[in-house]
């Protein structure tokens, strides 16, 4: 498998799907409860038969996983064509971008998959600090751009009103009897991104205490 069915392999449990690798055709088959939804192949592109994806919930299963497979294409292509970090300290790293004393790299292990990080770099680029690690690409992508002050901290939310949003966001699905279905997968769309952001939603999920006395008048 090349890196971008190995990192779909591992993101699929996340979905509630499962892959099968196929030697011959070089494909990641991908399948949700049973049924197969779309083929994976070596440059990390989908494919699919649309007259066989025929329920609502296929469909919302196989746009998530179009969305998958679109991120991993892009921090796999930026990862494949960055040079080393050339730095003995940080040796496996490879130079993702960067902005003034500011760096984004990453690095692939087969066992745990990849992980990213932004530091701080010295003027001759030959020593980095203040690493700010996670797997999470778009989490350190944003972190990268904040370090860099390549977008106004105003415009972002803080980690406190991220949980915020969280937590009433959860109470909407839970308490809300009159959701549709396209809204309930709206605010799940809210609620992953909400984690991707910032990971320790997912960690530690946030929610109202009992004692909150919450009305949800909708």
């Amino acid at each position: 498998m090349t890196l971008y069915q190995q990192e779909m392999l591992r993101k699929l449990g996340r979905l509630d799907c499962a892959g099968r690798y196929d030697e011959e055709k070089g494909l990641l088959v991908i399948s949700s409860g049973g049924t197969g939804l779309c083929c994976q192949d070596k440059k990390g592109y989908l494919s699919w038969e649309s007259e066989k994806i025929r329920t609502e919930e296929e469909k919302a299963v196989l746009s998530q996983i179009g969305e998958q497979a679109k991120l991993i294409r892009a921090y796999v292509g930026q990862y494949e064509n960055s040079p080393s970090m050339g730095i003995p300290e940080v040796e496996g790293y490879r130079r993702m971008a960067e902005c003034g004393d500011t760096v984004m790299a990453g690095m692939y292990s087969e066992q745990h998959g990849f992980m990213f990080t932004t530091w701080t770099q010295n003027g001759d680029r030959s020593r980095v600090t203040n690493g700010d690690y996670s797997p999470n690409y778009e989490y350190v992508k944003e972190a990268f751009a904040i370090r860099a002050g390549l977008v106004d901290r105003c415009r972002l939310f803080t980690p406190e009103e991220a949980a915020s949003l969280y937590r009433c966001v959860d109470f909407t699905r839970n308490n809300c009897m009159t959701l549709t279905w396209e809204q309930e997968q709206e605010l799940n769309a809210l609620t992953e991104k909400l984690q991707f952001g910032y990971p320790q939603l997912e960690e530690a999920p946030p929610s109202f205490e009992q004692g909150d006395n919450l009305q949800l008048n909708m």
